[in-house]
C-alpha cells in the first residue's frame, strides 16, 4: 500500500518540530527564517501549551557575573563544571557540561531574538529587571523578572506570521526512521481521528520533561490528580518515549527530584520561597526557631527531634518585596489570589507548612545529545527540558533558537526522506486500536495504576525487593490492561498514547533505579546506604537496539576549557 492509501493525510516538510512550547516555537521561528519549510505539531493549542501555558514571572539564564572572582571567593563553580547539580544528586557531574555551557553565553542574543518575536523582556520602566542570585549573595544576576502572562499567545502568533505550518490538537504516535535516520513521524488528530504521516528531513523534539509516573505533590490523597507544577499535558514524557523507541539515548532516568513542598501550594507559587530578589524565605519549626530543611533524611531527623511541623515564612520581607510577589502572582498564577482569599491565607503574615519529600520531576533526565543538540538518531534533535541536564524556561528558549538557527546545515545535505510503509501501518494500528475496544480500560485508570506502582514500590526510599515487585506489577499491567485501553472518541486517543509513553518511561525508570546501588543525597537505597565513589561522574544511559532494552553506565565527558 502507498502512504496515501494508508494515511488520511501526508505532509511533507523540511523540519518537523514536536511540541509548541517555549522551546518549540523559537526553534520553528528561527528555522523558518533560514527559508526552510517548517511544520510544528502540538497536541494542545499552541496559544496555551507547554509548561509556560498560564504564564511566567521570571526568565533565565541571564548570567551577569565575574566567574573567576566568584569561583575564588566561594570555592565553587558558577553554573559550569562540577557541583552544578549537587543539591539534587550529590557530588559529581550528571550531564555533559560542554552542552550546558552553550547556554549562558547566549543570554544577550536570546533576549534580542525574543524581543524580535514580540515577547516583552523589559519591566514597566523600560529597563531590564534583574533578580539577584540567593546562592551568590546577590552578586550574580541570574534571572529577569518578566511580564509573561501571555507569552504563549505571542509566540503562537509569531510562528504563524513567519509561515510555520501549525498542526494543533494533533498527537504524535511515533517517529519514523530509516537506516538510523529520523525521517518524520505519524500523528493522529484528537478531534477527528484523522491519521497523518509527516515526512521530514529533520525532527526537533521539544515536548518538555517527565513527571507523570508519580502522583503530583499537591493536592494530597486524591486519586485522579493532575495538579502538577507544570502543565500536566507537558510532563507525560511523550518526546522522551517516542525518541527512546526510535533508538535515541535517555540519560538519568534513575534520578527523580524529591523536594520539600508546601502542603497547600495552590495559594502561593513555590518559586516565591527560594527567590524573592535575593532574600530567601525563612524555614522554622513549630515553635518559631530557625531550621534548615534539605534533601535526604533531614526531614525524618527533624521529626525524630520533635521539630515538626516545619514552616516557610515570608513575614520578614519588606513591603516592596511583597508587592513584587503579588506582581509575580499576576504574571504566573493569577488564580492563587482567589484561592488564598477563600482559604484565609495571607503571604505577608501566614506560615506555609512544609510536607515531607514528594516527587517533583526528573530535572536531570532527558535525551542524550551532542553539543549541537542532536541525539544518537541522525537528524533527530532535542531542545528544552527534553535534553539531559537542562531545566527551565531560559535554557528552553536558548536551545530552541540555537537548534533552529543551525538545522539548515543538516537539512541542506540530508536528501529526501525515505518512508517505510510497513512501519507506518504498524504505527497506525497502535494509534487507532483503542477506538475498536468496547468495555475496556479507561486511560486515566491505567495511568493511576502506574503512578501507584512508582509511588509505592520505587518512591524515595528504595530497596531491591520493592523495585523488583514494582517491575513485576508494571509488566502485568502492560500485558493485561494496555491492550484493553479504550477510547470513547478521538480525544481519548491522546490519553491512550500518553499512558503508553508513561508506562514505557516508568519501566525505564525502574530498570535504571535497580542499576544504581548506592545512596546519594536525595537518591536513597535502604539496602545500599553508602555513596559509591565509583559512580561519581557516571550516568545511566538507556536505549533500544533491535527491540531490546540496553542499559549502560558511562563516564560523563570531561569539561573542555
Amino acid at each position: 500500500m502507498t502512504l496515501e492509501q494508508i494515511a488520511d493525510k501526508v505532509v511533507e516538510t523540511d523540519v518537523l518540530v514536536v511540541g509548541g512550547g517555549i522551546a518549540g516555537c523559537p526553534a520553528a521561528a528561527k528555522a523558518r527564517e533560514h527559508g526552510l519549510d517548517v511544520t510544528l505539531v502540538e497536541k494542545a493549542k499552541t496559544d496555551r501549551s507547554g509548561s509556560a501555558a498560564a504564564g511566567i514571572d521570571h526568565y533565565g539564564p541571564g548570567v551577569r557575573a565575574n566567574y573567576e572572582e566568584l569561583d575564588k571567593k566561594y570555592g565553587k563553580k558558577v553554573f559550569r563544571g562540577e557541583g552544578f547539580w549537587e543539591p539534587v544528586s550529590g557530588p559529581g557531574r550528571f550531564a555533559d557540561m560542554n552542552v550546558l555551557n552553550r547556554i549562558p553565553d547566549q543570554g544577550d542574543w536570546t533576549i534580542e531574538e525574543l524581543e524580535k518575536l514580540g515577547i516583552p523582556m523589559r519591566w514597566n520602566d523600560g529597563e531590564f529587571y534583574w533578580i539577584p542570585s540567593v546562592r551568590y549573595r546577590g552578586e550574580m544576576k541570574a534571572m529577569l523578572r518578566v511580564h509573561w502572562m501571555n507569552v504563549k499567545p505571542l509566540m503562537a502568533k509569531a510562528v504563524r506570521k513567519k509561515g510555520v505550518n501549525v498542526l494543533e490538537r494533533t498527537m504524535i504516535v511515533d517517529l519514523l526512521t530509516n537506516n538510523g535516520r529520523a525521517v518524520g513521524a505519524t500523528a493522529v488528530n484528537t478531534r477527528t481521528g484523522e491519521f497523518t504521516v509527516i515526512k521530514a528531513k529533520a525532527v526537533i523534539i521539544a515536548t518538555g520533561l517527565f513527571a507523570r509516573c508519580y502522583n503530583p505533590e499537591t493536592p494530597l490523597f486524591w486519586k485522579y490528580k493532575f495538579r502538577y507544577h507544570w502543565c500536566p499535558a507537558t510532563v507525560s514524557g511523550d518526546g522522551l518515549a517516542m525518541s527512546y523507541r526510535a533508538g535515541a539515548e535517555l540519560a538519568n532516568l534513575d534520578l527523580p527530584l524529591w523536594r520539600f513542598r508546601e502542603r497547600d501550594d495552590l495559594t502561593i507559587s513555590h518559586g516565591n520561597f527560594p527567590h524573592n530578589d535575593g532574600i530567601p524565605a525563612k524555614q522554622m519549626s513549630w515553635d518559631g526557631k530557625d531550621v534548615l530543611v534539605s534533601a535526604g533524611n533531614t526531614y525524618a531527623e527533624l521529626e525524630r527531634e520533635g521539630k515538626l511541623p516545619i514552616y516557610y515564612s515570608l513575614a520578614h520581607l519588606p513591603d516592596d518585596f511583597h508587592k513584587r510577589i503579588e506582581v509575580a502572582y499576576t504574571d504566573e498564577r493569577l488564580v492563587s489570589f482567589k484561592i488564598a482569599e477563600e482559604r484565609g491565607f495571607d503571604p505577608r503574615t501566614h506560615r506555609f507548612e512544609v510536607m515531607d519529600n514528594r516527587p517533583h520531576n526528573f530535572p536531570l533526565a532527558g535525551l542524550n545529545t551532542d553539543e549541537d543538540f542532536m541525539t544518537l538518531v541522525n537528524g533527530l534533535y532535542a531542545a528544552g527540558d527534553s535534553v539531559n541536564g537542562f531545566h527551565g524556561c531560559g535554557a528552553a528558549t536558548v536551545m530552541g533558537f540555537l537548534v533552529g538557527d543551525n538545522i539548515h546545515k543538516f537539512v541542506s545535505a540530508a536528501g529526501e526522506p525515505a518512508i517505510d510503509e510497513t512501519q507506518v501501518e504498524s504505527q497506525k494500528l497502535t494509534a487507532l486500536a483503542p477506538m475498536t475496544v468496547k468495555d475496556g480500560t479507561e486511560p486515566m485508570e491505567l495511568e493511576s495504576a502506574v503512578r501507584y506502582i512508582c509511588d509505592r514500590y520505587v518512591g524515595m526510599l528504595k530497596s531491591e525487593g520493592k523495585l523488583r515487585e514494582g517491575l513485576r506489577r508494571l509488566g502485568s499491567l502492560r500485558r493485561v490492561f494496555l491492550p484493553k485501553l479504550m477510547a470513547k472518541n478521538p480525544h481519548y486517543l491522546m490519553r491512550c498514547l500518553e499512558v503508553r509513553n508513561i508506562m514505557d518511561l516508568a519501566e525505564v525508570h525502574i530498570q535504571a533505579t535497580m542499576a544504581r546501588r548506592e545512596t546519594r543525597v536525595g537518591y536513597i537505597r535502604l539496602d545500599y546506604p553508602e555513596t559509591d565513589p565509583a559512580r561519581d561522574n557516571k550516568i545511566t544511559y538507556q536505549r533500544m537496539e533491535n527491540g531490546q532494552a540496553v542499559l549502560e553506565i558511562r563516564e560523563v565527558p570531561d569539561l573542555k576549557e
